[in-house]
């Protein structure tokens, strides 16, 4: 399944699902027309002249079921489910009227387990959906889409890779420097001077401490997952690999840019992204 950003593309899995599942399948027995939560509140669904008088308040219907947790809804949608728990999937079956869901998410991008199927990863109760594959990458260029793509066929060969819509002219590149930790912050000014327009995120498992750099966030894979930048600037892939789930985890960081992929490293790359990066004069070391 994929969702409509692009790493969800990347991988070439979409799918949507609706329809079939009763309350008596997720394990809430209806009374007189009532389903309820495990302490007993009934789960209630949203009526016309609940809506009027929202209507009248001028509230939105997010503003409302943040104080009504007994809401049902005649739909759900449901992003980045790779990650969800059988106990998510249940609560949020509890929410949706006849199981009728839109479930969206990227299978590479999963933070826990394998890359496996969406039949293997979605409860019985969700068994009968209508799958749609997505194909085309609308985020990333040709360029780091090819980088992805490498490290999408050694993390998960079964998924298909996706096709990009455009490309920048600029290949990703790979920057060795010395004493990395010292170096960072200076490296990070020097990038964010030459490329002032847009926004920048440098992506590491553990980024040590720098000093601010105006205009760019400095994250962890595990915080990037879902956003988007203009320029990514990737510190020390090899760490990734050291990780559990590494592949994953470094497969999210190089789909978060837009445009432009930066690699800073002082360890070895790692071998898959070595074809498709441009190594580079980083400064005189010391």
């Amino acid at each position: 399944m994929s969702d409509l950003s692009p790493e969800g593309f990347a991988t070439g899995e979409g799918m949507s699902g609706s329809g079939a599942a009763e309350d008596r399948v997720v394990g809430l027995d209806p009374i007189d027309g009532l389903v309820f939560e495990s302490d007993g509140t009934p789960i209630a669904e949203l009526d016309l002249e609940q809506l009027d008088a929202m209507a009248s308040r001028l509230d939105t219907v997010a503003e409302q079921a943040v104080g009504r947790r007994s809401w049902r809804f005649g739909h759900v949608i449901v992003d980045e489910a790779q990650d969800l728990t059988p106990m998510q999937w249940r609560m949020v079956a509890r929410r949706a009227q006849r199981g009728s869901m839109t479930i969206v998410g990227d299978l590479a991008q999963r933070s826990r387990g394998d890359a496996t199927t969406w039949s293997e990863l979605l409860p019985p109760t969700l068994a009968g959906f209508d799958y749609r594959e997505l194909t085309i990458n609308y985020r990333s260029p040709e360029e780091v889409n090819a980088v992805a793509s490498a490290v999408l066929a050694e993390l998960a060969p079964g998924l298909t890779p996706s096709q990009p819509i455009r490309a920048v002219g600029h290949l990703p590149t790979a920057e060795l420097v010395h004493d990395l930790d010292r170096r960072l912050t200076e490296r990070i000014t020097e990038y964010r001077r030459r490329h002032a327009s847009g926004r920048m995120a440098v992506i590491g498992v553990d980024l040590p401490p720098v000093a601010s750099v105006p205009g760019t966030q400095w994250l962890t894979p595990w915080q990037a997952k879902g956003l988007e930048f203009d320029h990514v600037v990737l510190v020390e892939p090899a760490r990734f690999l050291d990780e559990r789930r590494g592949l994953s985890l470094l497969y999210v960081a190089i789909t978060r840019t837009t445009d432009r992929l930066f690699v800073l490293h002082e360890r070895a790359l790692p071998r898959l992204l070595r074809p498709h990066l441009t190594a580079i004069d980083g400064p005189e070391q010391e």
